[in-house]
């Protein structure tokens, strides 16, 4: 009987989660989401509720930086294999880690190298010679 009893318990906990999910789409399709057709508004209980904004940038170095005995000419190539990449909120942040390892730079003129991808949809790309 115990575990008829888990089994409700996580069925109706479940059920409640699932509730509160379908309570969420249904608030943000009466503040104006369609699929596909325009982004969904945040509500609360929604899955995105606690979801931030990224922005996403791909970091390099020309001539390649010197580290550890090791040649990087991109942020990426400093981590293992299976590795994600830093992620930080804002371009600006990348732009300071670029300028950062800039500081290894062999080569008396090293340029540092951005392609930023924004949460708001836009792509930038930035190039600034090592200080």
């Amino acid at each position: 009987m115990p575990n008829r009893g888990r089994a409700l318990y996580v069925a109706a906990l479940l059920l409640g989660l699932a509730l509160l999910q379908v309570g969420a789409q249904v608030l943000q399709v009466h503040a104006g989401f369609r699929p596909f057709a325009q982004p969904p508004v945040r509500v609360p209980y929604s899955w995105d509720m606690f979801a931030i904004r990224l922005d996403r940038c791909v970091i390099g170095w020309d001539p390649p930086l010197e580290m550890d005995g090791e040649r990087v000419a991109r942020w990426h190539d400093r981590l293992p294999l299976l590795e994600f990449d830093t992620v930080f909120n804002d371009a600006d942040w990348y732009e300071a880690a670029a300028a950062r390892g800039c500081a290894y730079r062999k080569e008396a003129r090293t340029a540092a190298m951005l392609k930023c991808f924004r949460s708001n949809g836009e792509v930038h790309e930035l190039g600034f010679d090592c200080p």
